[in-house]
């Protein structure tokens, strides 16, 4: 099953300790994998390795947890935008193929930034990783499964977005997150008793 973001806490990086979220779901599915390939896609600096690393994970789970943490150390530490990096993580060798030009999702997909991350987990796994998070004092909705995301059409609320609707039929569409949808509604419920 595909899990998707939870973008009402990765939007607020000052806020949210996005870094060591990142890390500890990184560490927690690797437990699943075997394969690895990270790659720097805005790189600060020149590297002497180069900006890409690929290859097997190590077999011992402590040595793997270790491995796991300095690579995505490594993604931080030289990318000019913390953010946008390539890092995949699964059980089957990379880049996925589905014997076409058709890609298949790894278990951890970061293919370049944080809002098309996809974690491709069974359901047993998920919940694996969401004691991971609470062990972690992390919330453990920081991935929802992919159908839950729901685009809601809204009417416009600028003077430009009506003038569209009344000339073209315009309506406005809304992506949100389970959390997102949330807070927006607790907003409308506040703006409608003022």
């Amino acid at each position: 099953m595909h899990y998707l973001p939870e973008l009402y806490y990765l939007n607020h990086p000052g806020e949210f300790p996005f870094r060591y979220a990142f890390t500890v779901t990184a560490r927690t599915v690797a437990r699943w994998c075997t394969h690895f390939e990270a790659r720097l896609i805005m790189p600060f600096r020149e590297l002497p390795d180069g900006w890409e690393r690929r290859g097997e994970l190590p077999e011992d789970i402590e040595e793997r947890d270790r491995f796991v943490a300095d690579l995505v150390d490594w993604l931080f530490d030289n990318s000019a935008c913390e953010e946008l990096f390539y890092l995949m993580l699964d059980d089957e060798p990379l880049p996925k193929q589905n014997g076409s030009d058709e890609y298949k999702v790894a278990k951890f997909d970061h293919h370049d930034n944080t809002c098309c991350w996809v974690l491709n987990l069974s359901e047993e796994e998920f919940a694996q990783l969401q004691s991971s998070w609470v062990e972690h004092n992390l919330p453990d909705d920081l991935f929802y499964p992919e159908d839950l995301c729901v685009c809601e059409v809204r009417p416009p609320t600028t003077w430009l977005g009506k003038l569209l609707n009344l000339l073209f039929g315009y309506q406005c569409s809304v992506y949100a997150t389970p959390k997102q949808r949330e807070t927006l509604k607790r907003v409308e419920r506040e703006e409608e008793r003022a």
